[in-house]
């Protein structure tokens, strides 16, 4: 259910995002988040949001994208969105990592556990991290995931994909 609220926030984040008029000036925005806080920052189409409980740690970065990370039971989580893109990772132990660049690109890591899994996504692909049941997915020309405690790991590009698992 957690995979589903984080591709859903993405979604309409990435929507809010799309269907806002252009701003002048690129806005680059950190939030950072510990001892159970919630940070979140707007500044036009760019945005930042970090959750954690007590014992995590989320930082996440809206360089003209949007970032979000969640960080639970001691996790260390790292969401960035950059040039149009949207980053979002959530897990509990480990560190989960999501890097989304360029127009239309989403990243999504969300694990339960884990040492790391991350998912990078460039202009218009998708890269998705998950527990077992999900796996990794990657689409488009320019994704990459990996999930280093099941060993599951997907490269896209505009040559084809590979999967493992």
């Amino acid at each position: 259910m957690k995979m589903l609220g984080v591709i859903a926030c993405s979604a309409m984040a990435l929507g809010a995002v799309v269907g806002m008029p252009a701003t002048a000036g690129a806005a680059n925005l950190e939030c950072h988040s510990a001892d159970g806080k919630n940070v979140t920052r707007i500044d036009g189409q760019v945005a930042c949001g970090a959750d954690s409980s007590t014992a995590g740690n989320a930082t996440a970065y809206g360089i003209n994208g949007i970032g979000y990370a969640k960080a639970v039971e001691g996790a260390r989580a790292l969401g960035i969105g950059m040039d149009g893109g949207v980053g979002a990772s959530e897990g509990g132990v480990g560190m989960p990592t999501a890097v989304g660049v360029g127009p239309k690109s989403v990243a999504i890591t969300s694990v339960g556990t884990g040492s790391l899994s991350l998912a990078v996504a460039l202009g218009g692909s998708q890269a998705l991290v998950g527990d077992v049941p999900e796996g990794v997915l990657c689409q488009g020309n320019s994704a990459f995931a990996i999930n280093v405690m099941t060993g599951r790991a997907c490269v896209a590009t505009g040559f084809g994909s590979w999967r493992t698992g």
